[in-house]
Formats: C-alpha cells, sequence, structure tokens
C-alpha cells in the first residue's frame, strides 16, 4: 500500500528539520502524530523525546504496539545515551497498560496517574513531564474515542498549572476514517509526514460533541501538510526578504548620504565650470531621489508589518487622508465628497493608500496649484468604489508593470507609492486600477461594503 511521505510525491523530511519544528513552536498540551508507515512513527517519536530530553524535561514513553528495545533503538539513533537516561530517571519507557490501566480505560484513573507523573517531574525539578503514547488500544474492545476526548479534556481540567506536553499517536493502517477524523478534530497541532502543523480542521470539544458523521482523515491531513509547507515557505521567503530589504536600505541610505555630502561640498567650489556645475546639480538631485526611495520602502515594510483587516468607516478615512496632504501640499485644491456614511472592509492602513494615492495625482503636475478629486460611489450593493482622478497620466511602463502584477527586467516602475496602494487595499481583499482617461489619472479602489 501507499504510505505518507513515501509514494505520494513527496520527500521524506529529515529528523532534523522536525526536530527544528518543535524547537520553533509554541508546542500545545496535546499533539497528535499520524502516520502509516512504523518508520515515520519512529523518527517522529525519536525527534520529539529527543528534544524534549535536551530541554530538561522528563520524558515518559507508553508502548503498545512496539516492542520497547524499538523505541531505544530509535533513540539511540538520535544520539540519546539511552542507558543514563533512564539511569537517572530522565527517561522512562513503560506499558501504556501501567498507566490506560489493564482492566480497561478508567477515565479518572488514568487522570489521576498522569497528575502523579506531572507532579513528581515539577518536584525534582524538571522543565516538565512530556509524553509520548501508542493510542493502539483506543479503539480496541468497548473504549471510544468520545471517551478518550473526554479523558483530554478531564486531565485539562486537572493539572492546569502543570507543564505537560503530550504525542497521541494514531496509525491510519489500523484506524478506521471516522476514528482518524475525530482524532483529528480534536488537536490544535499535528504531525503528519514528519511536518508539524497548525490543524486548521480543530474544533473546541463541545464542537467536537455536536458534530455528526465522519469525514476524509487522509484528505485532510494531506491539506494540513499542504498549507503547514506554505506557511513555512512564505515564513522563509519573508525573512529573507525583510533581511535584503534591511541591508539594502542601510547600505544604499549611507553610502549616498557620504555621497550627498561629497557633493555639496563639490556645489561650493569656485574652481567648477558651468557645465560642471550643472552636473554636480543634477547628481545631488539623483542622490536625493535615491535615498527617498529607501526611505519609503523601510516606511512601506514598517506600514505592512502593522497591517491588519477590519470594518471601517470610509467618512474619516478620508477626512485623515486629505488633512494629511494638505498640510504638505498648502496650495493644493483637493476636491472631496460632502459626506460618506458607508463602511467597508479595510486594511487600518487605508487611509495611507488614499494619502499616497492623492500625493502621486499632486507632485506629478507642473500646476502650482494641483487640483485632485476624491469620489465615492457604490457600483453594486456589495462594493464601495473610491476614485482619486487629476490632471496627467501615468507613464505607460508603470501601467505595465501593474497590469502584469509584478515587474520584469524590461518593465520597472519608478517609484513605491502605488505599490503600497495596491498591497493596502488588495490586503483585504479590494482590487485597484490605474489608468489613464484622456488628458486625466484615475485610481480607483473597490472595497467590500461592510452591511449595516
Amino acid at each position: 500500500m501507499t504510505t505518507a511521505g513515501e509514494s505520494t510525491g513527496s520527500t521524506a523530511r529529515p529528523r532534523a528539520d522536525l526536530r527544528a519544528e518543535f524547537a520553533d513552536c509554541d508546542l500545545d498540551r496535546h499533539l497528535a502524530l499520524f502516520y502509516e508507515s512504523t518508520a515515520t512513527q519512529l523518527d517522529t517519536v525519536a525527534a520529539f523525546l529527543s528534544y524534549g530530553l535536551e530541554t530538561g524535561h522528563r520524558c515518559v514513553y507508553l508502548v503498545d504496539a512496539n516492542p520497547r528495545s524499538r523505541i531505544e533503538n530509535a533513540l539511540r539513533a538520535e544520539g540519546v545515551d539511552v542507558a543514563a537516561k533512564l539511569d537517572a530517571g530522565d527517561l522512562a519507557i513503560r506499558d501504556a497498560s501501567e498507566v490506560y490501566l489493564d482492566e480497561g480505560f478508567e477515565r479518572d484513573g488514568t487522570v489521576a496517574e498522569l497528575r502523579s507523573e506531572a507532579e513528581r517531574s515539577a518536584a525534582e525539578g524538571y522543565e516538565g513531564l512530556w509524553v509520548a503514547g501508542e493510542n493502539t488500544w483506543a479503539f480496541d474492545g468497548e473504549t471510544s474515542f468520545d471517551e478518550v476526548v473526554d479523558f483530554e479534556v478531564a486531565f485539562d481540567a486537572a493539572c492546569p498549572d502543570f507543564a505537560v506536553t503530550a504525542l497521541c499517536q494514531y496509525d491510519l493502517r489500523r484506524f478506521d476514517e471516522a476514528a482518524a477524523a475525530k482524532a483529528l478534530r480534536t488537536h490544535q497541532q499535528i504531525v503528519y509526514d514528519r511536518t508539524l502543523c497548525e490543524n486548521p480542521f480543530h474544533v473546541s470539544p463541545e464542537e467536537y460533541r455536536s458534530e455528526e458523521g465522519g469525514a476524509d482523515a487522509r484528505i485532510m491531513l494531506k491539506q494540513a501538510r499542504g498549507i503547514a509547507e506554505s506557511n513555512r515557505e512564505l515564513r522563509r521567503r519573508e525573512q529573507r526578504l525583510s533581511v535584503l530589504s534591511r541591508v539594502l536600505r542601510h547600505n544604499i541610505r549611507n553610502d549616498l548620504n557620504v555621497v550627498r555630502g561629497a557633493l555639496e561640498d563639490l556645489t561650493g567650489s569656485e574652481s567648477l565650470t558651468a557645465a560642471e556645475a550643472d552636473l554636480v546639480a543634477a547628481a545631488a538631485r539623483h542622490a536625493d531621489a535615491v535615498i527617498e526611495t529607501a526611505e519609503k520602502a523601510r516606511y512601506i515594510q514598517q506600514t505592512i508589518g502593522s497591517s491588519e483587516v477590519e470594518p471601517t468607516p470610509l467618512g474619516p478615512v478620508i477626512e485623515r487622508a486629505v488633512e494629511e496632504v494638505r498640510s504638505e501640499h498648502p496650495n493644493a485644491r483637493i476636491r472631496t465628497p460632502d459626506s460618506s456614511d458607508q463602511v467597508v472592509l479595510a486594511d487600518v492602513n487605508l487611509d495611507i493608500a488614499l494619502e499616497e494615492a492623492i500625493r502621486n495625482g499632486i507632485v506629478h503636475q507642473d500646476d502650482p496649484a494641483p487640483t485632485v478629486s476624491v469620489a465615492v460611489s457604490t457600483p453594486a450593493s456589495e462594493r464601495v468604489r473610491v476614485e482619486v482622478r487629476n490632471p496627467g497620466s501615468i507613464p505607460d511602463h508603470e501601467l505595465r508593470c501593474f497590469r502584469e502584477r509584478g515587474e520584469t527586467p524590461l518593465a520597472h516602475g519608478s517609484g513605491l507609492g502605488l505599490w503600497l496602494v495596491r498591497w493596502i487595499v488588495e490586503s483585504a481583499h479590494g482590487t485597484v486600477e490605474f489608468a489613464n482617461d484622456d488628458d486625466r489619472t484615475r485610481v480607483r479602489f473597490d472595497l467590500y461594503r461592510v452591511a449595516d
């Protein structure tokens, strides 16, 4: 049969990667491991227990389907001195029946047994108790998974102040779809295919008990893993871009400030010819423009980093944006709607996006008293449109960048302001249109309206 992560097109991830994920994540009290091969199971529990031991926790492993020797060998392969850890009491490997009871599962007795282990770990100075239990027994005999959920809730209630992290294990070769789906829905974090995932299918115990029917657990697990991998890649990209942006901004700003100082010294030199003075002035203007772009990049990164989406009254947003731009350009004539009582779903930085659109319309006019108009309309019942218009036009190469939703080596935008406008509006699933109509420029935001 095909096993998860082995013949499904994915590549088995090293234990070191999973161990790093345990270290980087705030682990929930109850994690669930889903596996279809013993090798995947052993790799995961070895990474989990070795990290727990390394960080000063007492670790207890409850064996059921696997022999004790197999667990010990997996830990040795991970670099754990098993004999020393067992002798010191840092590690215990016990039969699951000792905790879950030989005479059948009994919730209160199991809670008392694990509470005793947690109290002992705290009294002996450990950072906490880590438990990894094989759940092969969970669907044997007359035990139902609902009883297991009751046990987990009862244990949390009985030991709220103890540092306990438990890894429950589910062999997908043994449990049917309904049982696996129940286990999936009742754990906030899961490990599948050697990947730690925040579980998008988790529900509270109350919601779980109200649900009917089963689900395709394997599809849910693959979706959860896919989401985790996408989020992980997104975080990696964000980190790399943040480092690159910070280094470039810092270097550009510092180096060009040195260049700008040298140019200022040259400007006052009487030895320059008129042509040379013009060249120095042009170089200074370009240096200033690049410094301004570097500062704008820093401002954009800070703005996007504080992004949140919420219902937003549109009238105050327009007032703040117009007031800010008027303070910078007192000669500008900015026409606004008489009033707007619309509430839209928007990024909290919507006023900054509107400022940028209005400011862009002003600075690209040669008129000493530039004009810009802001209008609000409702093209559809669920949408609100904000439109900024001004004389002039956006260069074709910049419009091409926005139409193609990115920049290419042959199509570079000259500034960052309009990109900031797009990113802010689209963060709330709005749309932005930049266009030239005859001799006028139009920047149009379409936002979702929040019903009364």
